[in-house]
């Protein structure tokens, strides 16, 4: 690896702070990029997961899909918030923190 030359005149300092200064922003931009793509990437997760437990949901509830977003919403309500659906989301979370 050869060694880079250090810049000698103030146009040459000048030269290299505007290299630099160009290289930063590449990586910016880059940076940018890979953010947006990670923001896409978690969207179509998401996505995929709310439409594959819809779609499970109304197979076992076909009632669902005739039903008002209202209705539906109070059937979740009254559905989880049962003794049964309690104990169960209890036990999930104490074994997800063990």
């Amino acid at each position: 690896m050869t060694k880079k030359k250090t810049p000698q005149t103030i146009e040459e300092c000048n030269a290299e702070l505007e290299r630099t200064q160009k290289k930063i922003r590449q990586y910016e931009n880059r940076s940018k990029m890979l953010d947006r793509r990670l923001a896409i990437e978690k969207r179509k997760e998401r996505n995929h997961r709310l439409c594959s437990r819809g779609g499970f949901i109304e197979s076992i509830v076909p009632e669902l899909i005739t039903m008002t977003d209202e209705d539906a919403q109070t059937f979740f309500r009254l559905a989880l918030t049962s003794e049964p659906a309690r104990g169960f989301l209890r036990k999930r979370a104490e074994e997800t923190t063990s």
